[in-house]
């Protein structure tokens, strides 16, 4: 199985929450003659699905990349597309290339916190970090 970085399809997720249950019915011994259904197993090893791990991961990293410092280039990156998807493009005479526009990142951090607009995550994510962290990085204004 490859684990990419990007925005995860419905089914890389079941593959992969298919291999973390096949690994948990192997640890408890559990073969497939017994019947043990899938939520036993995961009552027996008090484990969560993978598909929250990955979620609280892809926050924990939106939110560090929201606290670094302004001329970091990864917040940079971020900031343009955070501006961007509330409406306000990097110059007037910009357009969106023809096509279906690719799945972002940020689209996946959407899915995954109930389609909140994403400079609402960016306020959030300020919001939960260090107490050294500024709201100095929230997207400007024009």
């Amino acid at each position: 199985m490859h684990l990419k970085r990007g925005p995860h399809l419905p089914n890389d997720m079941r593959a992969i929450e298919s291999f973390h249950t096949k690994c948990q019915r192997r640890i408890l011994g559990i073969r497939w003659h017994d019947f043990v259904r899938t939520s036993e197993v995961s009552l027996r090893t008090g484990l969560a699905p993978v598909s929250d791990q990955i979620i609280r991961g892809r926050d924990a990293i939106f939110g560090h990349v929201a606290r670094l410092p302004l001329n970091t280039p990864a917040l940079q990156a971020m900031l343009r597309q955070v501006e961007l998807s509330v409406g306000r493009p990097p110059d007037p005479s910009w357009k969106r290339p023809p096509g279906r526009p690719r799945t972002k990142w940020t689209d996946q951090l959407r899915r995954d916190n109930n389609n909140a607009p994403t400079a609402t995550l960016w306020r959030q994510a300020i919001g939960r970090g260090h107490s050294r962290a500024t709201l100095l990085s929230e997207p400007t204004t024009r």
